[in-house]
Formats: structure tokens, C-alpha cells, sequence
């Protein structure tokens, strides 16, 4: 005979099992940082991770997550700022050989990726560009750092540049790894596409691929691994036995509250393509005291051919422009090696150096 205490205890079964169908976001801040450990593990220099509190920057209370090394040495420091949907682990093919030339090194989450906070930005693109500009020069002050190389990859080449147009006295050498949002779509360009590429385009602008990513729930780190195998077999001999870490970190850092990647989203004009490009702002803009260094990936999916046109525009400063052709737009893990030694190689460039 069944008891009610029996039905009972079934309805509470069922309900937790239709309950754990309809949870299909699998975000796990306990995996995230289970997953960080483990490729940070590969780090043969001494860290330390914390927060920032940068206070009410953008939220009403954000914190920006950082890894510090070498803060002991009296070297000019680096600060690195990652892609669009990446993080600070993305670092680690890089971190030991900046290390080695004896700066202070920093990287952190951009606030609304990684773990950093998720504050709900403005939807004004420029005002946009100001709250991230605004929330690293915050993270600076409370980090208490004068000056700083300052060295932004894809969408954190962007902000980097955003960043130094902003506060030139704080930088002393930008440097931009196949830098996102520098150059629009010609609007006589945009005729020739045809019908289907201008559908594609008008999608990616409106629809992350990370909502796939998302919609996929468990699931999702298997097409992380399976749609971006170059991003994983780079990683997967840093990381013994934990193939699968790299993918589990990417998924558990995009399915976190989003918040950065609307900003982003809110960047686009079309396509890919900036609604502030950057090339048209160097001119005026940027000051001729900031050297500059520019290193692109030869094989990128980004366009990137302006590279020397940029060199052009500053004929009185310090510009440097580098292809890796071996790399695409991932260059810093797809040739680390070349990667690593030109940014070393740019570091040694300040501003009290002749540019002539």
C-alpha cells in the first residue's frame, strides 16, 4: 500500500528532475575557478589573484578581477587586457616569458567578462567606450600604479587605444595585438555584398555565437572543443590530462550574467565593424609622444591590411608595425613564441627614447 508520505516524496522527485531540465544554464562559479586553477597551473612564475574594488564605476559596486606578477620590481608594468568573451587565462602561453624580462605584470577580467563584475552598461556607444575606459583608469588608482605599458588584444586593443587617447601620461609604450573596431565598412563596399552576406552580416551584429554556445547548455563545452579546435590545441599541451579545461573555462566565463558582451554588442554598426572606428580618431587624437606597436596576425579573419597606414598617420612618433604570419587573429597562442618576443622586444621602447 502507498502512503501519502510516499506520493509525496515522489512529487518531490519529479519536481527536482523537471527542475534540473529546466536549469540549463550549467554556469558553475565553482568549475570557473577549478578550471582557472588548473591552466594557470602551467605558470612557472609566482602569482597572486584578488579583486579590486574599483567601487561605483559603472554598477553600483564593481570589482575587477587580477593576476599579479613580479610587483617587487622596478620595471615599467604591463597591463593586459583580453579579447571579446576571453579572460585572463588566455595569458598563460604569454605570462612567464613577459615575466621573464622583469616587469611588473598585470591582467585583468574586463568588468562584464570573466570574473570580473557584471554591471549593465550603457547602451551609447561612446558612453560605452568611456565606462571601460573610465573603470581601468579606477582600477589604476586603486592599484596605485603611475605609469604602465599597456598591451590590449582584439576588443582589448580597442579599449587599450580608447584608454591612452584618454590618459596619454599613464602610458608609455601601447601596444595592440590584432586590435578589434580600428577601421568601418566603406559604404560602397557594403553595396557589393550580396543579399546573403549582408543577412550574415546584419545577424552576427544583432546574435552572439556565444548564444549557441548557451542555448547548448552542457553540451556547450563540447562545441566549444569541436568549433574552435585551433583555441584548444593550443592550450591542451600547457594543461597535462585536462584537455577538456580550456573549453570548460571559456563556457563557464560566457554563461555568467551577461552583461559585456551586450556592450559589445552595442559597438557593432554591422557585421563586425565598429560604430566609432579607431584608425579615423589616431590622427587627431592620439598623442605623437605614445610610441606605439601594432603586431597582426597574418592569417587573421580580422582585416587588418591598414597596419602600415597607421605608421603613416604618425610620421612623428614612434610606430612599429608587425605581421606574424604563421598566426591568425588568436596570434598570442597561435605563434606565442614569435608573439612573446616582440612584445618584449616593444617594451624595451618608452617615451624618454628618440623616435627620430
Amino acid at each position: 500500500m502507498v502512503s501519502d508520505s510516499d506520493i509525496y516524496r515522489t512529487n518531490q522527485s519529479d519536481r527536482r528532475f523537471l527542475s534540473s531540465l529546466l536549469k540549463w544554464n550549467f554556469h558553475s562559479v565553482k568549475s570557473l575557478d577549478k578550471a582557472e586553477e588548473r591552466m594557470l597551473s602551467s605558470i612557472k612564475t609566482s602569482y597572486n589573484k584578488f579583486y579590486v574594488d574599483i567601487g561605483s564605476c559603472i554598477g553600483d559596486n564593481d570589482k575587477i578581477w587580477t593576476l599579479s606578477m613580479n610587483t617587487d620590481s622596478e620595471k615599467v608594468p604591463i597591463l593586459l587586457l583580453h579579447g571579446f568573451a576571453a579572460a585572463i587565462c588566455l595569458w598563460v602561453l604569454n605570462l612567464d616569458a613577459f615575466a621573464a624580462a622583469g616587469h611588473p605584470i598585470y591582467a585583468i577580467d574586463l568588468p562584464g567578462f570573466g570574473k570580473s563584475s557584471r554591471p549593465k552598461f550603457s547602451k551609447d556607444p561612446k558612453e560605452i567606450e568611456m565606462q571601460y575606459v573610465n573603470s581601468i583608469e579606477k582600477w589604476r588608482q586603486c592599484m596605485k600604479i603611475e605609469k604602465f605599458i599597456i598591451l590590449g588584444h582584439s576588443f582589448g586593443g580597442y579599449l587599450s587605444t580608447a584608454y591612452t587617447i584618454q590618459f596619454p601620461l599613464r602610458i608609455e609604450h601601447l601596444i595592440l595585438a590584432d586590435p578589434w573596431g580600428f577601421i568601418s565598412l566603406k559604404s560602397d563596399e557594403f553595396k557589393k555584398c550580396s543579399l546573403y552576406k549582408k543577412s550574415i552580416m546584419f545577424l552576427t551584429s544583432k546574435i552572439s555565437p556565444l548564444a549557441i554556445v548557451r542555448m547548448a547548455g552542457p553540451l556547450g563545452p563540447v562545441i566549444l572543443r569541436k568549433g574552435r579546435p585551433d583555441i584548444v590545441e593550443k592550450y591542451e599541451n600547457v594543461v597535462e590530462k585536462h584537455d577538456k579545461t580550456i573549453a570548460k573555462y571559456v563556457y563557464h566565463c560566457n554563461t555568467k550574467k551577461i552583461t559585456g558582451e551586450y556592450a559589445f554588442r552595442d559597438l557593432l554598426h554591422i557585421g563586425v565593424y565598429p560604430k566609432r572606428p579607431m584608425f579615423e580618431r589616431l590622427k587627431d587624437q592620439l598623442s605623437e609622444d605614445i610610441p606605439m606597436t601594432c603586431i597582426f596576425g597574418g592569417q587573421s579573419w580580422l582585416e587588418n591590411s591598414y597596419g602600415y597606414a597607421i605608421k603613416e598617420l604618425r610620421p612623428n612618433s614612434y610606430t612599429h608595425i608587425e605581421y606574424i604570419e604563421s598566426a591568425g587573429h588568436q596570434l598570442f597562442s597561435d605563434d606565442a613564441t614569435e608573439f612573446n618576443r616582440l612584445v618584449v622586444e616593444a617594451c624595451k621602447i618608452v617615451k624618454s627614447a628618440n623616435f627620430n
